[in-house]
């Protein structure tokens, strides 16, 4: 290619790799390596929280089992989310060739223990499950009844739920229809509390095989949220309900929801986090299959009392001893894993577990493995409440008025349509209505929207039933107004995609076609061109439809303004996708045209960059990239060093700018649009993969100041470019990054002194941190720039968001979090759901 040569890394901004990894613990030769993951008990000693406990009174207590015997020394006294030490020493019995590990947790309830010695699902034991199958529901659409909306917004709430539904039925029949689910219940035979959060956690993937007339698999379909969640703790004994709807777009668009004739064989999946060796397939998203309820079933077009022949069994009851970790830290567990290859009798050491506000006890384990055998020592701490006040910030702008009181803005993202509504159960009537009025009842006040594009076709004159398009407007049309909710403004999502381009024309009097790009968000074949000059007259457009329709629920700030959300990612910095979506030909026409006026001419260009273009138009910033290394192909890799375009070259930089300034015209011009028809209205753009509007630090020995600094790169939001501009007052993130409180407080008031108000909706329940480590997981150099190969392991933790809250309103943004995003291990369990309600009372303290 013409014009290539091998760039440099820029001076001054690798550092070795060694600065930033895990320690690795020393180990026998056939044993496998293993890391430390000790982020809070670091960041507790960094803020010098650690040092409040030297010395503190303590309680003792003992626990043995197979002759070995565990000492234990915890606090009397803590304050509430503080990390405590809890000291120990463990004595090896006879024959001490055993994997130990020494555990303690600030969770488990003793009551509910009923005493007995448990295990969790940080270290489990016996999974015992025992999954029944409670029957189906079949449902018949009511497309004549249905009221799709129109190009003005003022069409009628239609009839909700669109169908007829037959009742629940337990039959080895199923009657065919457009719409089709199953239940099941799940309850906890074993010995191990199973829980839904952090890094040891437990859920369904249930699946369905259609079978043809010889008893093959001819395709397999998943539910639409892929997992099926629970959120409470389920100690032994305890069960949950649930149900499956699967996505079976085999079937053809109409019946995407349902099953025609034919046979079928449901496979109800139990699978865990699987810790004992790394695998990152396993790890990343879904979990290690350890029970399976099998049911054939018949689906006709009568329906049929006929005999269910479910098979059940356990698949894994092998030892579950993590096998690449030795200590391990998140909210409310901690542990640390001996192997015989320690050569002492009496092993001590010190554990680090934070507190939540309702502990009353502390749980110390001695857990052993071949055989399996568990001690436990339940010990009392008080904690206190002062670290739970709040100060009252009189000039933060997230309130809502409420009859002449200030009520700070409490936010979460509920998704009706994609993953709460009809995915849940065949009455979404009910439990809409149940989650509207829990939300409001535990003090959420606002309601971030996902503006997905299922409905839109109604504009242009889509009759039939869409489940997403039903359950969508009804939460928005009816629940909101109901229960008293507030809504974030909401434009579009994202705004790539051709489908909004394609039906705006009723709202603008005309058809638009749009330049198109390449690979776009999500793996779209195709994606709109972010040159394209209509793109800020189409999002308009969509936003001011949305504020005819649903406004009067909108919320306004305390100084008038209302921001208005558009979910927009541009790139991505992850674990498992890495690159930069497309910007299309018109952008790459504004980036020569930039070119120009940065360098007057090529040659200064050539001599920044270190190349040798003939002219500005041979720039290809996208051509000849690389793929991301399982082959997804969302768009271009910057991972080849040949090219000029690589991740951190100076022309990579100068493209990152580039594509910074472009997104801040866009919303520049989009803005002007708005405010002459929502006066006050503001975009707020939402980001996904822990973007932050804060400067970062490329050379930090801490992993995640250079994510910050190289995401923003890839996501197009360079800090300095986007507080330059002017252009963006709101901003969001789904953050998955485990930063701690003190660096949380500092961002948070980094970008309000930016102008940038933070309303970020973080996933508490499985925050992914990655380790940098010589073992284990995929190559890092390149993500963080580093000057030697390192891998980074992605690390499931679950977070104390009290903290972060507190931290953002008193900074001057609006406390949030993701609320049911079942698909993206996203979720309100009942650890949130207390914070939840114990914030709404200490902000309101605040403000009386």
């Amino acid at each position: 290619m013409t014009g290539f040569v091998r760039t440099q890394t820029p001076r001054g901004v690798a550092v070795a790799a060694a600065a930033l990894l895990s320690t690795t613990v020393g180990v026998a030769a056939d044993e496998a390596p293993r890391v430390r993951y000790s982020a809070l008990s670091d960041a507790a000693r960094a803020a010098g929280q650690l040092a409040r406990y030297d010395g503190a009174p303590v309680r003792a207590g003992e626990a043995a089992v197979d002759g070995w015997s565990l000492r234990v020394e915890t606090p009397r006294t803590a304050r509430a989310y503080d990390v405590v030490p809890i000291r120990y020493a463990l004595r090896r019995g006879a024959g001490g060739a055993r994997v130990a590990a020494v555990e303690t947790v600030a969770f488990e309830d003793a009551k509910r223990a009923r005493n007995a010695a448990l295990h969790d699902m940080a270290i489990p034991g016996d999974l015992g499950v025992r999954i029944e199958y409670l029957g189906s529901v079949s449902a018949d659409f009511l497309d004549d009844r249905y009221v799709p909306l129109s190009p003005d917004g003022r069409s009628p709430p239609s009839p909700f739920p669109p169908y007829r539904r037959d009742p629940l039925t337990r039959s080895g029949t199923v009657r065919e229809a457009r719409a089709v689910w199953f239940q099941f219940r799940i309850t906890n035979t074993g010995d191990t509390i199973l829980d839904p959060e952090g890094f040891g956690a437990c859920f369904a993937e249930p699946t369905i095989t259609r079978l043809d007339a010889a008893g093959k698999p001819e395709w397999t379909a998943t539910t639409l949220n892929g997992f099926v969640r629970f959120h409470r703790y389920l100690y032994p004994g305890d069960s949950a309900t649930v149900w499956c709807n699967f996505f079976t777009p085999q079937l053809g668009g109409a019946w995407c929801r349902g099953l025609q004739s034919g046979d079928y064989r449901i496979d109800f999946r139990m699978v865990y986090r699987y810790h004992r060796q790394w695998n990152w397939g396993i790890n990343i998203w879904t979990g290690a299959e350890f029970a399976r309820l099998v049911v054939p079933v018949r689906v006709d077009r009568r329906p049929a009392r006929t005999p269910v022949r479910a098979s059940f069994q356990i698949v894994d009851a092998e030892e579950k001893m993590p096998g690449y970790l030795s200590e391990f830290e998140e909210f409310m567990t901690s542990f640390r894993v001996h192997t015989p290859s320690e050569a002492s009798d009496t092993l001590r050491g010190t554990l680090h577990l934070q507190v939540a506000p309702w502990t009353r006890w502390i749980t110390a384990k001695l857990v052993l493995s071949n055989p399996r055998r568990i001690a436990v020592v339940r010990l009392p701490i008080r904690v206190t409440q002062e670290t739970l006040a709040v100060r009252r910030n009189s000039s933060n702008p997230m309130v809502i008025d409420r009859d002449g009181r200030e009520e700070p803005v409490i936010l979460a993202m509920f998704l009706p349509g994609m993953r709460s509504g009809f995915p849940l159960g065949p009455y979404p009537e009910r439990h809409l209505d149940e989650a509207a009025r829990e939300l409001r009842r535990l003090g959420v006040n606002v309601i971030s929207n996902s503006a997905g594009s299922w409905w839109i076709p109604e504009i242009t004159g889509r009759k039939g039933v869409e489940l997403h398009s039903a359950c969508y407007k009804h939460f928005y049309d009816v629940l909101t107004r109901k229960h008293g909710l507030k809504v974030m403004g909401w434009s579009v999502y994202p705004p790539s995609s051709p489908a909004w381009y394609a039906h705006v024309g009723p709202l603008l009097g005309r058809s638009v076609t749009p330049s198109l790009a390449g690979y776009g968000y999500g793996g779209a074949s195709t994606s709109v061109d972010m040159g394209d000059p209509a793109l800020p007259e189409v999002i308009a457009a969509w936003a001011t439809f949305n504020h005819t329709r649903w406004g009067d629920t909108w919320f306004r700030t305390r100084d008038g303004r209302v921001p208005i959300e558009m979910e927009d990612t541009w790139g991505w910095m992850r674990d498992d996708i890495n690159l930069r979506y497309s910007i299309g030909p018109l952008g790459l026409q504004r980036f020569h045209q930039w070119l120009r006026g940065r360098y007057g001419n090529v040659a200064a260009m050539n001599a920044a960059w270190s190349t040798s273009y003939r002219s500005f138009e041979e720039v290809e910033p996208e051509r000849d990239q690389g793929v991301e290394g399982d082959g997804l192909p969302h768009g271009p890799v910057y991972n080849r060093d040949e090219n000029p375009f690589h991740d951190w070259s100076p022309a990579t930089e100068d493209w990152d700018r580039f594509r910074t300034e472009l997104r801040m015209d866009i919303l520049r011009r989009t803005n002007a649009l708005l405010q002459q028809r929502v006066p006050g209205a503001a975009l707020s753009v939402r980001t996904e993969g822990s973007n932050l509007i804060v400067r970062g630090d490329p050379v930090s020995s801490h992993p995640h100041e250079r994510h910050l600094f190289y995401s923003q790169r890839r996501n197009a939001m360079v800090f300095d470019v986007v507080r330059a501009s002017g252009a963006l007052a709101f901003a969001s993130d789904y953050t998955t990054l485990p930063f701690s409180e003190a660096r949380w407080r500092a961002a948070m008031r980094e970008m309000v002194a930016a102008g940038v108000t933070p309303h970020f909706l973080p996933q508490f329940d499985h925050m992914r941190d990655i380790l940098l480590n010589p073992h284990y997981g995929r190559e890092y150099r390149r993500h963080y720039n580093l000057s030697t190969p390192t891998k980074g392991m992605m690390i499931h933790c679950l977070m104390a968001a009290y903290p972060w809250w507190k931290a953002t309103y008193e900074e001057g943004g609006a406390p949030g979090i993701i609320w049911d995003d079942y698909g993206c291990d996203g979720f309100a369990t009942e650890t949130q759901k207390r914070e939840v309600a114990l914030l709404r009372r200490h902000l309101d303290r605040a403000c009386r």
